[in-house]
């Protein structure tokens, strides 16, 4: 309930629905990360939103996901050469 309340309407976020998360074994910092996440989406989505950025093709988010799987979300160092 309470990350439903952060992804949309945070004026509706209470004390009893942080307390009601961490009764059900939350932590704090779990609770703070997806706050996080949830704060950021909403963020991009307005973002994207507003400036009319358009989403990406399907064939895209499948090459980015076997990307993803097989890198990471970091970026391949680049090849230097040596060797």
């Amino acid at each position: 309930m309470l990350l439903e309340k952060v992804a949309r309407d945070t004026c509706l976020v209470r004390r009893e629905d942080v307390e009601e998360a961490r009764g059900a074994g939350v932590s704090d910092e779990a609770l703070y990360d997806a706050i996080t996440v949830c704060a950021l989406f909403r963020f991009y989505n307005t973002w994207v939103d507003g400036t009319g950025v358009c989403g990406m093709a399907e064939e895209d988010f499948r090459m980015s996901g076997k990307r993803i799987a097989t890198v990471g979300y970091h970026a391949p160092a680049p090849d230097s050469g040596a060797g």
